[in-house]
């Protein structure tokens, strides 16, 4: 009997114990589009015998493991300290998630264009609050919101990604929204709990189970379009077998915002904050290799090098000379803020940018500036290259 190509589903759970079965259910079902799977990867020896006629020896498979690509739409929970679906997708791909259930609220005692000193009871570490969002409620200023771009514990100092259209001052009262934040981190192994997951593929009654499954994300917020999350995931070969195409519960998955001028907000590109983005993709590029020894099988994430590009309207060197920039590998921050309503926010907050290669290009006639991007650790302790909130 032939099989349905459209019926399709995918069920992801992150893992307490790696390389064993989570048993996803209907309520871990992934909506997903472009999915693709390679079934049976690996390698295989020839055999190679000495014959008195020609002809193929055969092989013998040494190496079997899954592969596994699709996109996901980026949008928030529906409620800003509620992780999003694709949290576990992350959480598989090197990134720690840190929730912040209630706002945080306070009162500053000074204020600047682009800063405010928070109150005296505000955290003392380094950048605890970047990639957050900080609303004025009351006092000088209010009504006002912006992303938090840095952080300084020792002076109670945030910058924010936009200046203040007012600046604020010591009657400033604020408040830090609930939110679930997203670092990348540098696990490598096998011991830490809910850092692979379990995939189930099934296609139209058939399901193929990848398990200890880690992955990559590369993300896409370009001009007029649906911004997505691009995951490729390799994961050890679990049983292929008939089973009955599952339910797919996917009621906790949001619908998205276009990228536009009204939704896609507070662009900070190395203290430019007057782009005119055209294209914003970014790869995480985790190096994830299947491994396998006598003992030993399993998915490991080696290293991390992420990296984007960016294209905007070009400008003159005296509004931004991003020639010297790039010429003197200057770094410096990158932000943008997807969404504009609490629980569909996600926001990308990079301390430390470096831009290369810069060129032109051309766009319904208008000179446009392309650029790589580098995402570099900044912070002595790293693992902060990039900021992903959901709030």
């Amino acid at each position: 009997m032939a099989l349905a190509q459209q019926k399709r589903v995918i069920l992801v759970k992150s893992e307490p114990t790696y390389g064993t079965d989570s048993v996803p259910t209907a309520s871990d079902a992934v909506l997903c589009s472009n999915l693709d799977i390679t079934p049976l990867e690996g390698s295989s020896v020839e055999r190679d015998f000495i014959r008195p006629y020609f002809g193929s020896s055969g092989s013998i498979r040494v190496e079997n493991f899954v592969s596994i690509s699709f996109d996901t739409e980026i949008a928030g929970s529906g409620t800003a300290a509620t992780a999003p679906e694709w949290g576990p997708l992350l959480k598989a791909s090197n990134f720690s998630e840190t929730v912040t259930a209630a706002p945080i609220t306070g009162t500053g005692t000074a204020g600047a264009t682009n800063t405010i000193t928070l109150a005296a009871g505000a955290s003392a570490v380094d950048d605890f609050y970047t990639g957050m969002s900080l609303e004025i409620t009351a006092g000088t200023g209010i009504g006002q919101t912006r992303e938090i771009i840095g952080y300084v514990g020792a002076t109670k100092v945030a910058t924010v990604a936009t200046d203040f259209t007012v600046t604020p001052d010591a009657t400033s009262a604020y408040s830090i929204g609930a939110n679930v934040m997203y670092v990348p981190n540098s696990n490598f192994g096998t011991a830490t709990a809910n850092t692979s997951a379990t995939i189930y593929f099934n296609v139209d009654g058939v399901r193929h189970v990848l398990l200890g499954a880690r992955g990559t994300p590369g993300f896409d917020l370009s001009a007029k379009m649906i911004p997505k999350i691009k995951w490729k995931f390799t994961g050890l070969l679990g049983t292929i077998t008939d089973q009955t195409l599952p339910s797919a519960d996917f009621t906790g998955w949001q619908t998205p915002v276009t990228t536009s001028t009204a939704n896609t907000t507070d662009i900070n590109l190395l203290g430019y904050t007057g782009s005119i983005l055209q294209t914003l993709n970014f790869d995480i590029a985790n190096d994830v290799k299947y491994r396998q020894l006598i003992g030993s099988e399993w998915v490991m994430i080696g290293d991390r090098k992420p990296a984007g590009n960016v294209s905007i309207e070009a400008v003159t060197v005296a509004s931004k000379d991003w020639w010297t920039l790039a010429k003197n590998a200057t770094t410096g921050v990158f932000c943008v803020k997807h969404g504009q309503v609490a629980g569909n926010i996600v926001g990308f907050t990079a301390p430390k940018v470096q831009l290369t290669n810069p060129k032109y290009s051309d766009s319904d006639g208008v000179a446009m500036m392309d650029f790589g991007m580098e995402f570099i650790p900044s912070g002595a302790a790293g693992n902060d290259e990039i900021r992903i909130c959901c709030k």
